[in-house]
């Protein structure tokens, strides 16, 4: 499910297109066959929620709290291409522009992603310059 609002945000459209390609990889490759992956973004003040929502097979708070380069959980059970790093790349490319990613999650029911970033001001850019 798709369910998106129009906003301009303080980050560059190059950062954002990476944080979502990484953030949508991880959910569909987790995801249970057949299970659908929800994208939705909100408003809340000056606050833009991007989030990315599975009911793939989740992870532990221990999970969560470990997040760095190169982790990978369960490898035993779950075929995973790629380094590990999609989830601390996303979190770094928001705390960049004053953001930051929050995870919750539970082991087999799925996991829901969040990426908080700030609303341009009004009469400036995305990138917050004034606007010429």
């Amino acid at each position: 499910m798709l369910s998106l609002v129009a906003a301009t945000v303080l980050i560059s459209e190059g950062h954002l297109g990476k944080i979502t390609a990484e953030l949508l990889d991880n959910a569909l490759q987790f995801s249970k066959p057949g299970t659908p992956v929800n994208v939705s973004s909100t408003i809340s003040g000056q606050e833009f929620l991007l989030t990315i929502a599975d009911q793939g097979c989740g992870m532990t708070e221990e999970h969560i709290t470990n997040i760095g380069a190169y982790m990978q959980f369960e490898r035993q059970y779950h075929e995973q291409q790629g380094s590990g790093l999609g989830l601390t790349i996303a979190r770094l490319l928001a705390q960049l522009y004053g953001g930051e990613l929050t995870i919750a999650s539970a082991p087999n029911k799925g996991t829901t992603v969040t990426i908080m970033l700030r609303m341009a001001e009004s009469g400036k850019n995305p990138q917050g310059f004034p606007k010429p």
